[in-house]
């Protein structure tokens, strides 16, 4: 996900976190602190891009609708984001810093909680415990930590040392992956101490111990959780591999083993991070970490039913599918029996969810033990210390004297509390290790036999039906009758899967496929499965009916979603204004047509399989339509219809589907990635009216970077300041090279797109292959490609930056001088600013050239109103006072801001400095947020006395420039000029092997253009 700023202009506003990554960097400076704050969105991806692990930093709702906060971050890097306009605060307790308090009670001791290591600790407990108890447990060694030391799990069962390991039905129990949080091996121990206690006393106990093996792996990062016990380190979380060799342990150190896991490792660079300093770091290979390996090979070796692997703290229990959002999967069936809803949680006060229900995690634990290990595995989050806190009004523990969510109180008796509340959950997969698809749940749950995907209406002369069912039916069948009269009987076949998903996590439960065949335009069918299921033996029967629709057969559908009933805006119309149009262009085309209307449908999405799947290409357009928004809701809100279009979309596409999409605004709730709300319950609940307050949900742009090939949203990229739009242009070489058109008055928004690959190269990414076929024609060439030759210098998006090219010029001896060079700009017009500033060498006399071809301007903008100055660039001051006047200290102000319109001439005067050396520094500078596309430059020359004096154009070095990074008083900057080729692919269309975006109508073009473009976009899609 990826928050953009939707602001006008040429090319829009991009934000900072929209630079490409870079290679894992060594870490930043600074202490480890605990930081609470109010942040929107966009604050949340900054938080996101500077390492934290988002899911579990989000307290709750202000009174505004903001994120509450509190994030673990090194000092430095905090400085960073305040820089950046994120609202955080270090956080104390009665006057005192979070980690002071954390020091001293290490100093002090614990009354509850060991490291693993330590004399009495917990690894000295599991010893004692097997010895203990040799007839009921086994001390297994699983592996070994990055330092050396015995990950050490222990196997409790009837007669546990003699019988082969994995030979009964087992579950594991793991703790401990992220070192800081300390009560999740308590838990583990804690359980595994209750059931060896409880043997022989407690029927259901025995009973399970007898005839199952019950496996405890309470610390499966070692290093890490005892480093959590030294001094100023409790808020440490990956493993302590030496990242950058330097001997020493460090922030920056480390690896997140929940992301070190070879299913989907570093699927992209979202659910994990290459970066060190990450707390998402993934590490330098999938399982990679020693750690890993170990817990990966305790499970290849038993072969357990179940894994709960507990985490803390964030009140859930996660299951399923963790690298793509709202991908749900057979064997959910499963997960959500035991783990239950949100009214009936296994756990009480914990949500029950999928995985990636709101953020995405690739390599993690629980992908890979269910889809590679075939074992089914739950993450429970534990309580927060601010919510065990409160569980006792009386006691001493207050919620905001918790030094951060990961510090559960040192008490016994809250410890005990949360442990005997996760117990049921707990048993219940114990008991359900025997019958997995017909598990026990604690809530009283049943996992369904079968579940049909139903749907109310079909597009096709035949209709695939599909229904999730348990592997153990026999005699899986599908018979339906058209009209009252009974017309076929079939068997129903596995699903393999799709293209990118799909055939996944369906150990116990599948997805199985049977077709309907002879029905006709106005019939209603009734669809029926059934099958026996063998253990317990009984029927399994479930049914659905739906009716043919009458326009159907075409070759494409027209997926019309103008959303005309609703209020973004009123339109005061009762059909689609735009059908026809795009009707008649692909009749003409020669493709056939049908329609189906969003608000004629009650505002329902289309079915994939009843409706999508029968078509080779769809084309979803929008219209005027700027928000999906239903009757009653309010700004901030959308209606779900347009999410729920976007995945039925995405399932179509999965399965070889192609889509063309368009709009003056199509996509752009999702484009705005977090800033509008849907509910997710709508059915039920009613529509989302109160933004960013749960249960409502924020539309994340997910589908348009992974989907659609579109990474960066790009607002208004095709209009002018005047309000019209730019020609368009199709690319040369690309399936639109030779199109051109001008768009109408119709079009008085448009939107532009930066290809995915231009952020996640094809060769890392191949999955996410995209480019951008289509033009906007503002009269110049390529602005983010090499003016001359193949390599130019280029400074990216980043926040609180002051990037300088830098060189030294001798004018001894010299009456004149000049600096040229050629540059392109997309810069935040009146945030941010390129300029050439210049000192006598040996002296602090800077001052800032202008342009002589008129680029410069002496507005000083809004970022010095808002003090940018004094809070990131105290350099500045000397160009600019105190009340935002054009004069500095030494110098003056003369500065570019905004978007160059291609590729423009700057050139300096230099002969003031003649008979001196003068240092001279091409500078572009960035204030605290949402920064544009970049500065490049290219053809640099410094002539003295009408002679060239030196020259380059990038090609092969930097010439006589360096890069000497950001002036003493500045953040620093997460990127800087560097030589580059094409930077980055922008256009008004992008395009994936399967998906064609536009950021306009087609209705907005001539009948003529319309049909040329779309002759083109589907044989580019169809060949």
């Amino acid at each position: 996900m990826f928050t953009t700023a939707l602001v006008g202009g040429l090319l829009g506003v991009i934000p900072a976190t929209a630079s490409p990554p870079t290679a894992p960097t060594d870490s930043p400076p600074g202490d480890l602190e605990v930081y609470t704050g109010t942040v929107d969105a966009r604050g949340l991806d900054l938080l996101g891009e500077a390492g934290v692990d988002r899911g579990h930093d989000v307290l709750g709702a202000s009174k505004d609708g903001k994120a509450k906060v509190e994030v673990v971050l090194p000092e430095n890097e905090a400085a960073k984001l305040q820089d950046q306009g994120v609202d955080l605060t270090l956080k104390k307790i009665d006057g005192v810093k979070s980690s002071t308090l954390m020091a001293r009670q290490a100093r002090a001791g614990y009354e509850v909680f060991t490291s693993y290591s330590e004399a009495g600790g917990i690894k000295d407990d599991m010893v004692a415990t097997t010895r203990a108890n040799p007839k009921l447990t086994k001390l297994v060694k699983a592996g070994t930590s990055g330092q050396g030391q015995d990950i050490l799990a222990v196997k409790v069962g009837k007669n546990a040392s003699k019988t082969k390991d994995g030979s009964k039905p087992a579950v594991l129990y793991g703790a401990t992956q992220h070192a800081r949080e300390w009560i999740t091996p308590e838990m583990v121990q804690r359980f595994m101490h209750y059931v060896i206690d409880q043997y022989g006393k407690d029927k259901r106990i025995t009973k399970i111990l007898d005839t199952t093996e019950l496996w405890f792996l309470p610390v499966q990062n070692p290093d890490g959780y005892d480093y959590t016990f030294t001094e100023g380190n409790r808020q440490w979380r990956k493993t302590l591999r030496d990242n950058n060799g330097d001997g020493q342990t460090a922030v920056g150190d480390g690896v997140d083993m929940n992301r070190n896991f070879p299913f989907k490792w570093g699927y992209d660079n979202e659910g994990s991070s290459p970066q060190t300093f990450s707390d998402t770091y993934r590490g330098p290979s999938a399982g990679s970490e020693p750690e890993t390996q170990a817990t990966t090979g305790l499970v290849d070796k038993v072969g357990f039913e179940f894994f709960i692997n507990y985490h803390s703290a964030a009140e859930l229990l996660l299951y399923g599918t963790g690298w793509q959002v709202e991908t749900p999967t057979p064997d959910d069936e499963i997960y959500t029996a035991l783990a239950g809803n949100d009214a009936n949680s296994a756990i009480p006060g914990y949500d029950p969810d999928l995985s990636a229900e709101l953020y995405v995690t690739n390599g993690d634990t629980d992908g890979h033990t269910h889809e590679v290990q075939g074992t089914l595995a739950f993450t429970p989050e534990m309580s927060t210390c601010q919510t065990i806190s409160n569980l006792y009004p009386d006691d001493e523990w207050v919620a905001d004297d918790c030094a951060s969510v990961f510090t559960f109180p040192d008490d016994e008796e809250l410890v005990q509390a949360e442990f005997e509340k996760n117990i049921p959950f707990a048993l219940s997969l114990a008991e359900s290790a025997h019958d997995p698809d017909d598990p026990r749940s604690a809530i009283g749950l049943k996992a369904d036999d079968i579940t049909p995907d139903a749907f109310t209406t079909s597009y096709g002369k035949k209709q695939t039906v599909a229904v999730t069912a348990k592997r153990n039916l026999k005699g899986l069948l599908m018979s339906y009758s058209i009209n009252g009269r009974f017309r076929g009987i079939a068997p129903m076949k596995e699903w393999k899967g799709g293209e990118k998903y799909g055939g996944e996590n369906d150990k116990y439960y599948a997805e199985y496929r049977a077709t309907v065949k002879g029905q006709k335009p106005g019939d209603t069918v009734k669809v029926t499965f059934t099958g026996i299921n063998v253990k317990p033996l009984r029927a399994a029967k479930e049914s659905f009916s739906y009716t043919v629709a009458d326009d159907i057969g075409g070759d494409v559908l027209i997926l019309a979603a103008e959303d005309y009933t609703g209020l973004s805006p009123v339109q005061g119309v009762t059909a689609p204004k735009y059908v026809t149009a795009y009707a008649d262009a692909l009749n003409a085309a020669g493709y056939s047509t049908d329609v189906y209307d969003v608000d004629a449908n009650g505002r329902k999405a289309p079915h994939d399989l009843g409706v999508l799947s029968h078509y080779d290409a769809v084309v979803w357009e929008t219209g005027d339509d700027i928000i999906p928004r239903n009757v009653g809701q309010v700004g901030g809100t959308a209606a779900k219809w347009g999410y729920d279009t976007e995945l039925r979309v995405r399932d179509y596409l999965n399965e070889g589907g192609k889509a063309l999409i368009a709009g003056k605004y199509g996509l752009y709730a999702q484009a705005a990635d977090g800033s509008y709300y849907y509910q997710p319950d709508e059915e039920t609940a009613g529509s989302c009216t109160t933004p960013e307050v749960y249960p409502c949900l924020p539309l994340g742009n997910d589908f348009l970077q992974y989907w659609l090939g579109s990474y960066q949203y790009v607002d208004n990229g095709g209009t002018r300041d005047d309000g019209t739009t730019f020609p368009l242009s199709g690319d040369e070489g690309g399936p639109l090279e030779g199109f051109a058109a001008q768009l109408d008055a119709t079009q008085d928004h448009t939107g532009a797109f930066v290809s995915t690959s231009s952020f996640l190269p094809v060769d890392e990414f191949p999955q996410f292959e995209s480019s951008a076929p289509l033009s906007w024609d503002r009269g110049f060439g390529d602005p983010y490609a090499p003016y001359t030759g193949d390599w130019f210098m280029s400074a990216g998006s980043a926040d609180s930056s002051y990037k300088r090219l830098a060189t030294t010029v001798d004018l001894a001896g010299k009456s004149s001088g000049r600096l040229d060079f050629k540059f392109s700009a997309d810069v935040e017009a009146h945030w941010d600013a390129l300029f050439v500033e210049a000192r006598p060498v040996g002296t602090d006399e800077w001052t800032t050239l202008p342009d002589l071809n008129g680029h410069t301007s002496q507005d000083t903008g809004d970022s010095c109103a808002s003090g940018w100055v004094d809070e990131i660039h105290p350099q500045l001051g000397h160009y600019m006072n105190a009340a935002c006047e054009p004069t500095g200290s030494t110098g003056a102000w003369n500065a570019f801001s905004g978007n160059s319109a291609g590729w423009q001439d700057w050139t300096v005067d230099l002969t003031p400095y003649a008979g001196k050396q003068v240092e001279l520094a091409i500078v572009y500078a960035t204030d605290w947020s949402t920064t544009n596309l970049g500065v490049w430059i290219d053809d640099a020359k410094v002539t003295l006395d009408g002679a060239t004096a030196k020259e380059t154009s990038f090609e092969s070095d930097l010439g006589a420039w360096t890069v000497p990074g950001a002036p003493a008083g500045s953040p620093g900057n997460p990127n800087d000029w560097e030589r580059g080729q094409a930077s980055v692919d922008e256009g008004a269309a992008v395009m994936t092997p399967d998906t064609m975006l536009f950021g306009f109508g087609l209705e907005g073009l001539d009948a003529a253009s319309r049909q040329d473009l779309l002759s083109r976009s589907m044989e580019a899609l169809l060949e």
